[in-house]
């Protein structure tokens, strides 16, 4: 069996999932990585513990997309934290 996943592969790979997750807004990908965190706390507890931790799996590196793809919006709102507003007297 061939092993589909090599390194003549991966920069293709890498530009098919660029180009299918281009036009998705990255709340929507955070959104998807809190429900996977949730199906897997919920599989967990009906006793389905191999399919929980598989979903639960995927949880991180659905939420490492979405915040690639929110980091400009996350990067406006930390540096409005860290310059307060000056006082009006």
């Amino acid at each position: 069996m061939e092993n589909l996943i090599n390194q003549e592969n991966l920069e293709d790979i890498r530009e098919l999932i660029e180009n299918k997750i281009k036009d998705i807004p990255g709340e929507l990908i955070l959104a998807g990585a809190l429900g996977s965190i949730l199906l897997s706390s919920y599989l967990n507890k009906t006793g389905h513990t191999q399919a929980a931790s598989i979903i639960g799996s995927l949880a991180v590196p659905i939420a490492g997309i979405g915040l690639a793809k929110y980091k400009d919006v996350l990067k406006s709102g930390i540096a409005s934290f860290e310059k307060p507003e000056q006082e009006v007297s």
